[in-house]
């Protein structure tokens, strides 16, 4: 079976654009272009990718269970073009990171400016992924750093692991901002917002409350702790999210105070267990330790 690149990228861009003509102009072909490469390739696959009827277009189940490999071969193919451009720019480093939401959204972008800033020749490539997508993404090479959920379950990977302390957030001109730190007890009465009931932060605060006999008021969710930030900002009411996102200066209105007893978002910083980072990996790694290290002991 003899799949060319092309192929793949077709159907990759097919894929995350949802049609033909959006494919099309993402790729800088025309539209028969990349329908005769969709047929090639089904005809090279030995079945049907995509459902076609007048008027109608959209991709079969084989197709899904295809799309993460096609991603993951087209990413290669960029990422080998960005190394090689980088070394002939002489370049010295390039480092891939996969991340979670959280730290992506708060962390993550000032230490990557800080770190490219101080080491001009230095690439940094940021990937936001879920916690498997990362572990097997760094098991098998194709990202040198990872920052997920803990505890890792992953093969070939060495794990770093975090408590990171959750805060209470609110409007600067919320009647609980004149508090030192927050209870159970004080979240009664007011409108709170979630995370994701499968969250681990969210799981601990439920218990915590539960055990302390406060009903939680959850008017509104947020997959990501950035998201639900910009809820309280909004006014949407309060929330307990992670220190690295709570704790943010961002001049949007937001305060953040201590919540007791203590809830933690458990974070793991991977790497491959058989390859060594290069030194500039080396480098951000213990700078993205220290970083997280600190808002832990806060």
């Amino acid at each position: 079976m003899y799949i060319k690149l092309r192929h793949l990228e077709v159907f990759h861009a097919v894929m995350e654009e949802g049609s033909i003509s959006k494919a099309a102009t993402r790729l800088n072909l025309s539209q028969p272009a990349v329908s005769i490469a969709l047929t090639n390739l089904e005809e090279i696959v030995g079945y049907s990718l995509f459902h076609r009827s007048k008027g109608h277009f959209s991709p079969r189940p084989e197709a899904f269970l295809l799309k993460s490999d096609a991603e993951l071969s087209v990413m290669a193919v960029e990422r080998f073009g960005n190394r090689a451009s980088l070394i002939g720019r002489g370049g010295t480093g390039y480092i891939r990171v996969g991340s979670i939401g959280a730290p992506a959204f708060s962390v993550l972008p000032r230490l990557m400016s800080r770190f490219t800033a101080e080491n001009p020749l230095v690439e940094v490539d940021l990937q936001v992924r879920s916690s498997a997508q990362i572990a097997y993404l760094v098991g098998n090479g194709q990202l040198d750093i990872g920052l997920v959920e803990a505890p890792v379950a992953a093969a070939n990977v060495t794990a770093q692991e975090f408590e990171v302390p959750c805060v209470c957030i609110m409007s600067e001109q919320s009647s609980l901002a004149g508090m030192q730190s927050l209870g159970p007890k004080d979240l009664s009465g007011h409108r709170l917002i979630g995370i994701d009931r499968g969250n681990q932060v969210e799981r601990a605060l439920q218990k915590t409350c539960a055990d302390a006999g406060v009903p939680l008021n959850i008017f509104m969710r947020g997959f990501f702790f950035a998201v639900v930030r910009r809820m309280v900002s909004e006014g949407g009411g309060i929330a307990v999210v992670d220190a690295l996102n709570g704790m943010q200066e961002l001049a949007d209105g937001v305060v953040s105070r201590p919540f007791q007893p203590t809830i933690h978002h458990r974070l793991a910083m991977i790497t491959n267990s058989i390859s060594d980072l290069s030194q500039p990996a080396q480098q951000f790694a213990a700078l993205l330790s220290a970083e997280i290290e600190w808002v832990c002991e806060i």
